[in-house]
């Protein structure tokens, strides 16, 4: 969710009192066992602690266009943010500082120190990734919150939501693991989100065994630790290796699949590059490093994709100068090209830090750069550079990323279309013969005492002109009259030879009984006398200027009043009143619901979610002045 900068922030503002009530209250409900729990600052109560003084709060949406609310403490450090997990209820995520706090908030999987770093990259926790030998599986529901560790390391390095449960995870122990997503990761060390805040280390006491470097930890830069080094890669190896075993995986490269029941495992991993989110660990060789040179060209076009079609002299007075940092983490890492050239990192290139690098593209001239109390800027770029000009543009990690996610995004639409499918409302309105129109239906060979809809009626009258020849000759779009249609389409009294043709539907209804049908997809349908009737929303003044909005008629479209009251209350946060309809027979028990402030929006989102058509809902607004 912050793999990338938030689309739009809004200002932050501290919280009122009442507010920091609520969003205490709301935390406490959430994560009931902070109750119980002792404060991990000595003479600092719990509540100080998940609420310190000084909160603040600001909207946001992020770059998949999912909107939120963020908390952070004074020094804008994010402590808490708030998600739409539906229109109808959110759910509260501590970030990372405030796990570090209170590291045992939530319950945790673990993994292998090298998935962190794909986690930070934007995947999602898969789980032949997760670590089940000799690790407690907790017992986790699906949807619910779960902390992601790394071996060797106490603290959570990521905060997700469980896309399985944990006993669908504990049940492949000693056994083929099964395919698919284990968490839904939404916050990750050193993602956006992390970077919004002072960056503090690990807490001293981060390792619950050996310290790997929490990096990589494969990685050695002590000779001495060397051997010590290759036998946990290798011990690492096997068990992957083991949670692997016998199980398929599918070349990128689009080859086919590829069987692992014959080739050794370790083998198999160094013939075939790997689309699980387990990465390979370093020293394998699944997928080949890149060499210093590949690194420094990866960057150097990912520099030139920034300065040719994101940070563009039409845009560079609105986004000049900007800090080295913003630069490189918001701009040129997500410009990177697709393939292997996205491994390619600041720290692996011959310039390893990555003021020198600015410096060395300032030398050629393209870039202007300035350093203004000790943090990098870049002030300016040559448009004219011949680089600059000649580069044609490569498809970058962000455009596959966004591609992924909108795949991502439909396919979650269809499941939930596919949910709801059977909560849409079926509203459906019919005409049955009268008396007076029954002699068409029997002479059409219809049923007389049938329901039929507008478009059948059309076509009814169609065919029965086309038999009887009764269009004039001269003239198309007059019909002829003989007994029948005298009888179905003509009012009482009235003496006519001829109509226009695109009146005759308009005349059979008025002399057929209308009925309707409202119910739910799969419903047996039983027709009611009568048209529908529609939902009415009144917005009106009362008690000086007070406005409130008023939604009588829930009743004719099966919806529960005091549910759909409560709904409401939740949604728009305001009173809401529920009380008899005035005018309406006692005997019908209909009843009005009444919500503080100008709600039709909200109200009218709830009714269409709950599948009233909009044909049907009227508004009346009584709240305008009066000429």
């Amino acid at each position: 969710m912050f793999k990338k900068p938030v689309a739009s922030l809004k200002s932050f503002s501290p919280l009122r009192s009442s507010d920091k009530r609520r969003l205490r209250d709301e935390i406490l409900a959430s994560f009931p066992e902070l109750k119980e729990m002792e404060s991990p600052i000595p003479d600092t109560p719990i509540n100080t602690v998940i609420t310190p003084e000084g909160l603040q709060s600001a909207k946001y949406t992020s770059y998949i266009e999912e909107p939120g609310t963020m908390y952070t403490d004074a020094e804008g450090t994010p402590l808490w943010f708030k998600i739409s997990c539906s229109k109808k209820e959110t759910l509260i995520v501590p970030s990372l500082y405030m796990l570090w706090k209170i590291p045992t908030l939530i319950p945790g999987l673990t993994t292998w120190n090298p998935v962190v770093d794909k986690l930070r990259n934007g995947a999602d926790l898969m789980i032949p990734g997760i670590i089940t030998s000799n690790t407690e599986i907790p017992e986790i529901e699906e949807g619910s919150l779960v902390v992601i560790r790394a071996r060797g390391n106490r603290y959570p390095l990521a905060i997700g939501t469980m896309a399985v449960s944990g006993r669908v995870i504990a049940s492949s122990r000693g056994t083929v693991p099964p395919k698919g997503k284990a968490v839904h990761v939404l916050h990750v060390h050193e993602d956006q989100l992390w970077t919004m805040g002072n960056k503090q280390n690990l807490p001293s006491d981060w390792a619950s065994g050996p310290k790997p470097i929490l990096g990589d930890e494969y990685e050695s830069t002590d000779d001495e630790d060397g051997d010590a080094t290759n036998e946990q890669q290798q011990d690492d190896i096997q068990e992957l290796a083991n949670s692997l075993e016998a199980s398929t995986v599918v070349d990128v490269k689009g080859k086919g699949r590829a069987e692992m029941d014959d080739t050794p495992v370790t083998e198999a991993c160094e013939q075939t590059e790997l689309t699980i989110a387990v990465p390979a660990p370093i020293g394998s060789e699944a997928i080949a490093a890149l060499s210093t040179a590949e690194v420094d060209q990866a960057l150097s076009e990912a520099l030139l994709q920034v300065l040719k079609f994101k940070i563009t002299e039409a845009n560079s007075k609105e986004l000049l100068p900007m800090n080295a940092s913003t630069l490189y983490s918001s701009y040129v890492l997500p410009n990177r090209s697709r393939g292997r050239a996205a491994e390619a990192d600041i720290k692996k290139s011959s310039w390893k830090k990555l003021a020198k690098w600015l410096k060395a593209v300032e030398k050629q001239d393209q870039i202007k750069c300035k350093e203004i109390k000790g943090e990098l800027f870049l002030l300016g770029v040559n448009w004219n550079h011949p680089q600059l000009k000649g580069y044609a543009g490569h498809k970058t990690v962000e455009m596959e990323a966004a591609r992924q996610a909108k795949a991502e995004a439909r396919v979650q639409a269809d499941q939930q279309a596919n949910r709801s499918d059977s909560k849409v409302l079926d509203v459906m309105e019919v005409y049955r013969p009268s008396s007076s129109s029954a002699s068409l239906f029997e002479n059409t060979n219809r049923n007389k005492d049938g329901y039929y809809t507008l478009q059948e009626l059309r076509v009814i009258l169609a065919e029965y002109f086309k038999e009887k020849n009764l269009a004039d000759p001269k003239n198309q779009r007059i019909i002829k009259l003989d007994e029948t249609l005298r009888e179905a389409l003509l009012k009482k009294g009235e003496n006519v030879d001829r109509i226009p043709r695109d009146q005759t539907s308009d005349r059979l209804v008025g002399n057929m009984v209308l009925h309707h049908f409202i119910g739910y997809k799969g419903q047996p349908v039983k027709f009611v006398k009568g048209g529908v009737k529609s939902i009415l929303i009144t917005q009106e003044i009362r008690t000086g200027r007070k406005t409130v909005t008023k939604v009588s008629g829930l009743e004719h479209f099966m919806i529960d009043v005091d549910g759909f009251g409560q709904e409401i209350q939740v949604l728009c946060a305001s009173s809401v009143a529920i009380t008899p309809l005035v005018g309406a027979s006692p005997k019908l028990n209909l009843r009005e619901v009444m919500v503080q402030g100008p709600q039709l929006k909200n109200v009218t989102a709830v009714l269409q979610e709950k599948g009233v058509p909009k044909k049907h809902v009227e508004f009346l607004d009584k709240t305008s002045k009066k000429k």
